[in-house]
């Protein structure tokens, strides 16, 4: 039975106009009516159906829909790019493409096609690091956690650093490496962070020990022996002895010679050529000098040089005289 959508106000108003004998058949008109307006209406389409036409009309491109894992509900392509981006701000600028299909409930196709257009479209300085999508704001956001780290410890490795977030050394090398001097106050050498502090520390150890030396010493053996970080130790070492500020011989990254040393040393053959007139060769080399010709020669000029010694002028002529008597 249908009766026509009448409003309840509307009976009530018709009552005014009929007598007092037809208000118990006029309520009861008005009741039936009420319960008719509140019945479900007997067209009302059932889920599945309007499953159906809305993947038909999908399938012919009258509309851009896209479905839900479960079938019960479709977004656009539109909504999702929004749902996408919102799901990365929420999670702070770094998610993992794999976690979206569960968190959206849309199938992974429709995801990675979200993806790549966000990517496209550069928003918020987008990448992709292998299955994850990070942000220019999460990377930033990184650069200040690494630096407020640093300040308490002095020292940071990248490994330790690309461990802790689950990333490549690789690529936290390129962040760390854009971001030194803006949002981290820090020195980069070796694949090691160093504060200010650390350096001036560090530097100061290595030339106390290298100061200290009295005889040729070997690098890789101090550096060992002290516990020095191997590439501060040999940027020190470089910069103090090109300073001047570490007087001796430096052999690249292999020995130092101080030059207290070479100056006993040069004493040394001094007052033996003078008592003698003669100094081997071999006696030079096992003292430490590596061109013993050259330094006797340099040293003393105008000696003879012969096949295993150094003889002064004043031996040669003696023994010159020697031989024609």
């Amino acid at each position: 039975r249908h009766l026509p959508r009448w409003s309840l106000r509307g009976v009530e108003d018709a009552t005014a106009s009929v007598d007092h004998a037809a208000m118990d058949e006029i309520l009861a008109l008005q009741a039936e009516l009420a319960r008719v307006q509140e019945a479900p209406t007997a067209f009302k389409l059932s889920e599945p159906n309007i499953v159906e036409i809305v993947s038909t009309l999908s399938q012919l491109r009258l509309v851009d829909v896209l479905f839900t894992t479960n079938g019960k509900e479709y977004l656009t392509p539109e909504q999702l790019l929004r749902e996408v981006g919102d799901e990365i701000l929420s999670h702070g600028g770094r998610v993992n493409v794999a976690d979206l299909p569960a968190l959206l409930n849309v199938d992974l196709p429709h995801i990675e096609r979200a993806v790549t257009q966000l990517l496209a479209a550069g928003r918020d300085g987008l990448q992709r690091v292998g299955g994850e999508v990070l942000t220019e704001y999460y990377l930033d956001s990184l650069a200040e956690e690494i630096d407020t780290a640093l300040r308490g410890v002095g020292r940071l490795t990248l490994a330790e650093v690309a461990v802790a977030h689950a990333l490549s050394t690789d690529f936290v090398t390129s962040v760390v490496e854009s971001r030194i001097g803006a949002l981290i106050h820090a020195k980069l050498s070796g694949g090691s962070l160093f504060t200010a502090s650390y350096v001036a520390r560090h530097l100061a150890r290595v030339r106390g020990v290298l100061s200290a030396l009295h005889g040729p010493a070997s690098l890789p053996a101090l550096l060992k022996a002290h516990g020095f970080n191997e590439a501060l130790f040999y940027e020190a070492v470089g910069g103090l002895h090109a300073a001047g500020r570490l007087a001796g011989t430096l052999q690249a990254k292999t020995s130092f010679t101080p030059a207290v040393h070479r100056l006993a040393q040069a004493a040394a053959v001094g007052a033996r050529y003078e008592q003698n007139g003669v100094v081997e060769y071999a006696a030079l080399a096992r003292m430490g000098v590596r061109d013993p010709r050259a330094h006797l020669a340099a040293e003393h000029p105008g000696g003879v040089q012969l096949d295993s010694c150094y003889m002064s002028p004043a031996l040669v002529s003696a023994a010159e005289a020697g031989v024609e008597e």
